[in-house]
């Protein structure tokens, strides 16, 4: 069992590997996840991240097992997987879900968390939190509402549906859909188009969609007038405007 990651030209894919047990996560696996998520969030090289499982599935979430031992450091420990959450929403680059098979539970909302989720067809999301006696986490009371609405948002939580591919990306919940043996291409295409964008425009840019969430109209256009020197001084940006202005 393993969190295993390779970096290609600054796109770094992390691979969650237990296809055995559907790469649930252990303790561990979150805990390397959690480390390698703050070292490339920090690290300037980095221009997106790709979050993939092994064996035909994306992951089925925690593994419930580890909830039953230790149960005074439970919170502690589901923190971490809270934070990997966390680190794919307010990474300062692109982060790509490519979800093949079950995304269930936490890991269902890890790949929710990304800014962008390339589904195949045999993609299925679960929140299946209350089929297991237990109740929301891992961001999903926050996510959901936001990416499908509320009514839906309590029909997928209080019932623990299973959503099919086609649907979640009617719903809101996914960025594409495409066929299983055209997924890695579609997600390579979808990361060599981000590689041709300034970093710095890509990072203000998904700052200030995060910060809208829990900003007025009027904090939102300071901050993107802020962010918007900031960008036009960078040597990418200059470079950019005196390329178009040429066309022009």
């Amino acid at each position: 069992m393993s969190v295993e990651h390779l970096s290609v030209d600054g796109v770094v894919t992390i691979t969650l590997n237990r296809p055995g047990k559907l790469n649930a996560m252990t303790d561990a696996m979150w805990s390397t996840l959690d480390t390698l998520l703050a070292d490339l969030s920090a690290d300037p090289a980095t221009r997106a991240v790709v979050v993939t499982g092994a064996g035909g599935a994306f992951c089925g979430g925690s593994d419930v097992e580890g909830l039953l031992t230790a149960p005074g450091e439970l919170a502690d420990r589901i923190r971490v997987s809270n934070r990997c959450v966390l680190a794919l929403h307010k990474a300062p680059f692109p982060t790509i879900a490519m979800v093949d098979g079950v995304a269930a539970g936490s890991a269902a909302n890890l790949a929710l968390a990304c800014d962008f989720v390339v589904a195949s067809e045999r993609a299925r999301f679960l929140q299946l939190f209350v089929r297991r006696g237990l109740s929301l986490d891992s961001g999903a009371s926050w996510l959901l509402p936001r990416l499908v609405g509320d009514r839906r948002a309590r029909r997928l939580a209080l019932l623990g549906e299973s959503l099919d591919a086609e649907t979640a990306l009617e719903w809101g919940m996914v960025t594409s859909v495409v066929p299983h043996d055209d997924l890695a291409d579609a997600v390579t295409e979808l990361t060599d188009r981000l590689r041709q964008l300034a970093p710095l425009a890509l990072r203000g840019t998904k700052a200030l969609l995060n910060a809208a969430w829990e900003t007025d109209l009027a904090a939102a256009l300071e901050a993107e007038t802020l962010n918007q020197c900031a960008v036009i001084a960078s040597p990418e940006a200059q470079a950019a405007i005196a390329a178009f202005t040429r066309k022009s």
